[in-house]
């Protein structure tokens, strides 16, 4: 007896191996692209569409159309045994650090005639709510990041595709990060941070910003990693701890003046001004009798401003500890009596907000922003400095971006006002004013060729609707490559996740 039982379900295991050999044999299911060819998971991967979502570019129906949207795709289900025309088929998105779920679709899958394959209608891979919500395309819209996992099923056949190629390679689809490090500003010091109603929701309110911002990016497979890893703090808003000479004008010294001041109550000079000077020479005299005194003194030189002389020069003075010093006038003495070659104290004053850069002074920056760049960040060439301030004072601009290609002494470093968090979801400011950074570009492209709204980094469009300021091109992804590639201290490095 007991033999006979163990034979009858030898036979039923046997059977039920060939019966999924069959099905294994006369089903698959894969993705195919724009043309209509199939997607190897091996060496193809997805990535987000650049076009406008709900455009006239996504085709509505029709079993052999192709698309112009180069990234989108559709389901094909080959399956010899369905007897119906139209078949269920799914595909989802799963989240690369977590291995939730992010997205899900539910398809019908349809064929003209028995012995073809099963064809979906064209899909748009997107990046953030807004595109996958758009009127006209819900429910033909997935959402994902990068390096997630896309998953198509039919019945019990299923195939997995990645968002970008792995970080360790070196094609243009392979997933990057550029690595930020965030200073929110606080009004005055001890006092709470210039957004949110604790530190806490200040965080907060910077990790939406950043997530939003790899939403965007997304579209060069490029992120600036997990919002709750970067970098972060809440500052106080630096003293009077730089001396600037000859800020804006550059101008030379007359000579035979003399240079007096005080470092934390303690006398400097006095130091004598030479004949024909430059600001930068000056800088060097007053950086020898600072650190005489015991204290840090960090000179750099300024680009020029547009109708300046010459190039303007800083110092940053520290203590030894890296604290941040008081410099002041000595009582009842002008600080400098050179007739020609001014000196002032330049610190962060928010009261009235942060005082902007204007078409003279946008390379080098206004005093108060190269004090706040200069005393507050990183020093690391290869990661993105974020400052967030309360406003901007003349209400010209809600963020500004400070680029590479100047050759000056700050690069690499975005400031953001409240308002320009505020319109995250119509301007996408943040993204825009890294977009500046990443492509070393401070030009917008309707400043120099046809205005396109749709774009990024286009200058003047505020709409937070699916065909707002969100699109980058091709040519755009291409050269933040390019630029990081050819830096000395490229932004862009290898990125990549697994499922846990």
């Amino acid at each position: 007896m007991p033999r006979r039982i163990g034979a009858s379900l030898a036979l039923s295991i046997l059977a039920s191996l060939l019966a999924l050999s069959v099905s294994a044999a006369d089903s698959s299911v894969v993705l195919l692209d724009a043309h209509n060819l199939p997607l190897d998971p091996d060496h193809n991967s997805l990535a987000i569409s650049q076009l406008v979502t709900n455009g006239d570019t996504l085709p509505r129906h029709g079993y052999a159309t192709t698309s112009p949207g180069v990234a989108d795709i559709r389901i094909q289900v080959d399956d010899a045994s369905a007897e119906s025309n139209v078949l269920p088929v799914v595909i989802e998105s799963v989240d690369a650090a977590s291995g939730a779920v992010r997205s899900t679709l539910k398809l019908s899958a349809e064929r003209v005639a028995p012995g073809q394959p099963f064809r979906t209608d064209f899909l748009r891979i997107v990046g953030d709510e807004t595109d996958r919500e758009a009127r006209g395309v819900r429910g033909r819209a997935l959402q994902v990041a990068l390096r997630d996992k896309v998953v198509v099923r039919h019945a019990a056949q299923s195939t997995s595709y990645r968002v970008g190629r792995p970080g360790v390679e070196r094609g243009p689809a392979a997933a990057r990060q550029a690595r930020l490090t965030v200073h929110v500003l606080r009004r005055n010091a001890g006092l709470p941070a210039v957004i949110g109603s604790d530190d806490a929701v200040a965080l907060q309110l910077v990790r939406a910003q950043v997530r939003t911002a790899n939403e965007i990016w997304l579209q060069c497979q490029l992120t600036f990693g997990d919002p709750a890893s970067v970098a972060m703090d809440i500052v106080d808003p630096p003293g009077p701890t730089l001396l600037s000479i000859s800020d804006r004008d550059g101008l030379p010294a007359k000579g035979g003046g003399e240079i007096v001041f005080t470092i934390d109550g303690r006398g400097i000079g006095p130091v004598a001004t030479r004949a024909q000077a430059t600001p930068f020479e000056t800088g060097r005299d007053l950086a020898k009798a600072i650190q005489a005194q015991g204290f840090v003194a960090e000179l750099t030189e300024n680009l020029k401003t547009r109708y300046g002389a010459g190039a303007s020069a800083d110092i940053l003075v520290r203590r030894r500890d890296s604290g941040f010093v008081v410099i002041a006038q000595k009582p009842g003495v002008a600080m400098s009596s050179d007739a020609r070659q001014k000196l002032t104290i330049g610190q962060v004053d928010l009261g009235d907000g942060l005082r902007e850069f204007d078409n003279a002074t946008a390379q080098v920056g206004t005093l108060e922003e190269r004090v706040l760049i200069k005393a507050l960040s990183d020093d690391d060439p290869a990661t993105i400095d974020l400052f967030v301030v309360n406003r901007f004072e003349f209400a010209t601009r809600q963020g500004e971006a400070f680029i590479a290609s100047g050759q000056g002494p700050i690069a690499n470093a975005v400031v953001i006002d409240r308002n320009g968090l505020r319109q995250a979801p119509l301007a996408w400011t943040l993204a825009h004013e890294l977009g500046h950074v990443l492509l070393d570009d401070p030009m917008h492209p309707d400043n120099v060729g046809p205005d396109r709204p749709w774009l990024l980094m286009d200058a003047d469009n505020g709409r937070g609707t699916v065909n707002g300021p969100k699109r980058l091109r091709p040519d755009e992804c291409a050269r933040v490559r390019r630029v990081s590639d050819e830096a000395r201290s490229p932004l862009l490095t290898p990125y990549d996740v697994e499922h846990n």
